[in-house]
C-alpha cells in the first residue's frame, strides 16, 4: 500500500503551500506497512493502493495513529477480498478533521481544494452540495466564503462520511472527525471501518459512473417509492459489519452483543425516553421505507441504520456472512432485487415482514441470534 502524508500546520511553520498563507508539509516517504495475508481459503486482492493523509493542524497524534491502524484494517477485511475491483477503490484522500476546531477545517479545506486543482484538474463535486470552497462555481465560492464542506453552515465540523465515489471522481474522499478519546476510542475503530467498508461496497459497480443509477444498484431505492433514498440495507450492512468487526479486531465479542442490544433496547432522550424498537414498532412505517431524510417525527435515518443492522443480523443467523458479503458481485449485474433473491432464497420484502415479526419476539429470543456471532 502506498500512503502519502499531507499535514496543514500552523501559520507559524514556514514551508509554504502555494496561493496561501497556511503552512504545509508533504511527506511522501510516511509508509504505512502492508495488511497482513488473510489467513482462509479466499482468493484474495493484492493490494497496492494509493492513499493521501489530510490531517488537520490540531488533531493529534494519537487520534492519526488511530485512524491510520484502523484504515490498514478495513484493507486486510474488505479490500483484499475477491469480489473488490481494485481499479475502483483508490486513490483514497482521507481528511482528518478536529471535532472541536472548526478553524483548523476550514485551513485545511483551503490546501485541500488546492491540491484537488492540481491534482484532478478538476473541481469538487458532490451531489446535495450547493456550495464549496472546492465548488466549480464562482456562486459557490462566494457563498461558502466563511464556510466550506470541511465546516456546515452552522459552523460545526462536518462527520464522517464518504463524499466522493472513484468512478465518476477519480477517487474516494473519505471525511473522518475525531472523537473524544480515551472513552470514545472504539468510535475511532468501527466509524473507520465503516467509511472504508462503503468504499468497499461502491467499487463492485463497474456498469455506470452516475451516483443516482449506482444508489438504484446498490439498494439504497429500494422503499415503496423508488424515489426515495433509504439507508436499510446499504447502512444496515454496514453497520452490523463495523460493528462486529470492531468487536473481532479488539477480542471483545461483548462489546458487540453489548452495542447490538443497545442500539435496539436503550431508551433515547432524543425519542422521548423510548427506545428505536419501539418507535420503530409505534410508527408503523416499513423499515425499507425509512429515509436519509424528511421523515414524519420521530423516526429518523439513524433508526433505518440500526434496525437495518439487525435485519442483517437476521439475514446472518440463518445464512453466515459470506452470502451477505458476497451480494455485492452480484449486484451490477443482477441489480439489487434478483441479487438477494440468489443469495437469500427469498425476495427482500418478504423477508421483511417476516424480520417484524421476529421483532414481535420476547428480547431475549431477538438477543438470542446474536450468540453464534
Amino acid at each position: 500500500m502506498k500512503t502519502s502524508l499531507l499535514i496543514l500546520f500552523s501559520l507559524f511553520i514556514s514551508f509554504c503551500s502555494v496561493g496561501s498563507d497556511e503552512s504545509t508539509t508533504t511527506n511522501p516517504n510516511d509508509s504505512t506497512s502492508e495488511p497482513s495475508e488473510i489467513s482462509n481459503n479466499q482468493t484474495v486482492n493484492n493490494i497496492d493502493g494509493d492513499i493521501n493523509y489530510f490531517i488537520a493542524s490540531t488533531v493529534s497524534n494519537e487520534h492519526e495513529e488511530m485512524l491510520k491502524e484502523w484504515v490498514k484494517i478495513a484493507e486486510q477485511l474488505y479490500f483484499s477480498r475477491s469480489s473488490a475491483i481494485v481499479d475502483n477503490l483508490y486513490p483514497i484522500y482521507i481528511v482528518q478533521l478536529d471535532r472541536d476546531n472548526a478553524q483548523s477545517a476550514f485551513e485545511l479545506e483551503e490546501f485541500y481544494c488546492q491540491f484537488l486543482e492540481d491534482e484532478h484538474k478538476k473541481p469538487f463535486r458532490w451531489d446535495g452540495y450547493d456550495a464549496s470552497r472546492c465548488a466549480d462555481n464562482e456562486w459557490s465560492q462566494e457563498e461558502y466564503e466563511r464556510d466550506g464542506f470541511f465546516v456546515q453552515p452552522n459552523g460545526d465540523v462536518a462527520g464522517s462520511a464518504i463524499m466522493s465515489i472513484r468512478q465518476r471522481d477519480g477517487y474516494s474522499l473519505f471525511l473522518s472527525r475525531t472523537h473524544d478519546l480515551p472513552e470514545h476510542a472504539s468510535s475511532m475503530g468501527f466509524v473507520t471501518l465503516h467509511e472504508m467498508f462503503h468504499i468497499f461496497q461502491n467499487s463492485h459497480i463497474t456498469s455506470t459512473d452516475d451516483y443516482d443509477e449506482q444508489r438504484i444498484i446498490n439498494g439504497r431505492k429500494s422503499g415503496d417509492n423508488p424515489d426515495h433514498d433509504v439507508p436499510w440495507w446499504h447502512e444496515g450492512v454496514t453497520v452490523y459489519f463495523s460493528y462486529i468487526d470492531y468487536a473481532r479486531e479488539t477480542n471483545d465479542l461483548s462489546w458487540f452483543k453489548d452495542e447490538m442490544e443497545c442500539t435496539l433496547f436503550c431508551e433515547k432522550d432524543r425519542y422521548g425516553n423510548k427506545s428505536r424498537l419501539t418507535i420503530y414498532k409505534e410508527s408503523g412505517i416499513k423499515l425499507n421505507n425509512i429515509r436519509y431524510d424528511e421523515n414524519p417525527e420521530p423516526i429518523d435515518s439513524q433508526i433505518g441504520y440500526e434496525v437495518g443492522a439487525w435485519f442483517v443480523a437476521y439475514l446472518v443467523e440463518q445464512h453466515g456472512e459470506e452470502k451477505v458479503l458476497n451480494i455485492y458481485s452480484l449486484l451490477d449485474e443482477y441489480g439489487f432485487e434478483e441479487a438477494f433473491i440468489m443469495q437469500f432464497g427469498n425476495d427482500y420484502r418478504s423477508y421483511l415482514e417476516e424480520f417484524d415479526k421476529f421483532l414481535d419476539l420476547p428480547k431475549e429470543n431477538i438477543l438470542n441470534i446474536l450468540q453464534n456471532s
